[in-house]
């Protein structure tokens, strides 16, 4: 192998890298200079596709479904609505908005990479903040089912020596929550840009594009999927299983 190739090779292993969410805006407030990151933008962005998708989806409906779009609307409901009741039972309805919201929010965010942007599950502050939110819907069902005494109850059942494991058993769910989905979809960003980065080096043509890209359907859509249904799913058995009457 020429000299001069492997030195371009060389070049190019430098140039790929990893990197965290980036600086997106940077203004002044009230004398004081204030940072929005990558990841906060393109959750704005995916929230404005959501809120437009749904607001289509949700006008003029019917008692009686006449077009495509109130048939994929009423889809959308009906699986949500059975995933909830199936999982967590028809006393905790209520959650089900929460849940189907919680599905599209996290599915849009992994994808965002075919769109060009870098994907908000790639920080994890991001995903830690969901797994924080289910970390107090935990804590309010423990209470709301079994008051503070249920509650402190709780952690020394079935025996008082149980009292640290419940304790640290609570702090892990969120923590282990936030890391499974933040390192499924880094390993997958790295994956594909080490794929694509080997290809671009030694092979040409459609092979150094088309494998990336199935790849990339892989790990941006089937493995999107998966990573939301199981993050949903986990919320709904942490919760469910957190009553205390």
């Amino acid at each position: 192998m020429p000299n001069g190739y492997i030195g371009l090779l060389a070049e190019e292993a430098r140039s790929f890298t990893v990197d965290g969410p980036l600086k997106s805006i940077t203004f002044d407030f009230l004398g004081k200079e204030w940072i929005v990151s990558e990841s906060v933008v393109v959750q704005w962005v995916v929230m404005l596709v959501l809120a437009i998708f749904f607001f289509v989806l949700g006008r003029n409906l019917k008692v009686v479904p006449t077009t495509r779009r109130q048939m994929i609307a009423e889809y959308i409901v009906g699986t949500f609505t059975g995933q909830v009741d199936d999982s967590m039972g028809p006393r905790y309805k209520a959650y089900r908005p929460y849940i189907g919201a919680l599905f599209c929010f996290i599915f849009l965010s992994c994808i965002m990479g075919i769109f060009g942007l870098r994907n908000p599950t790639s920080d994890v502050s991001v995903t830690g903040a969901w797994a924080i939110i289910t970390f107090v819907l935990v804590f309010y069902t423990k209470i709301k089912t079994g008051g503070v005494k249920g509650f402190l109850k709780s952690y020394v059942e079935p025996a008082p020596f149980m009292l640290p494991f419940n304790i640290i058993g609570d702090f892990a769910n969120p923590v282990a929550q936030a890391l499974r989905l933040f390192g499924n979809n880094v390993s997958g960003m790295v994956i594909g840009g080490l794929v694509y980065f080997a290809l671009g080096g030694i092979a040409g043509g459609l092979a150094s594009i088309g494998i990336p890209a199935v790849l990339s359907l892989y790990f941006d859509l089937f493995s999107a999927f998966i990573q939301s249904y199981i993050f949903v799913t986990l919320t709904m058995a942490y919760v469910s299983m957190a009553e205390t009457d």
